[in-house]
């Protein structure tokens, strides 16, 4: 019994410290940028609605090396050319040049919204 208890308050423990995306809501992109790091940089209309606690919170950052990178910048591209909104997530912060920005890991898109 005691061990049961043990391995709970672990469990319990550690499952309070695990950390999930953070939506950034609904937004239209207004400009896209290919920073000289690779990454690409992505500016949405609208207030920061995600809780990552990064240096610089209004720019968003899709990593070069995220292995859906071409699918999410065809769908965020056209979204901005279209003026459709777009929803997605964040997970972390990513670090370029001793400044860190929110890391993009989901956009969903919408049609016509």
């Amino acid at each position: 019994m005691k061990n049961k208890l043990l391995i709970y308050f672990f469990v319990s423990f550690i499952s309070v410290h695990c950390y999930a995306n953070s939506a950034i809501g609904t937004k239209k992109v207004s400009k896209m940028i290919f920073h000289d790091s690779g990454n690409l940089y992505i500016y949405f209309e609208g207030d920061t609605s995600h809780s990552e606690a990064c240096d610089d919170n209004t720019t968003y950052v899709l990593p070069k090396d995220n292995i859906h990178f071409s699918y999410i910048y065809s769908g965020l591209l056209a979204a901005m050319h279209s003026g459709a909104s777009v929803n997605g997530y964040v997970n972390g912060c990513i670090t370029i040049w001793s400044s860190t920005k929110p890391k993009i890991t989901r956009v969903d898109l919408y049609p016509n919204s």
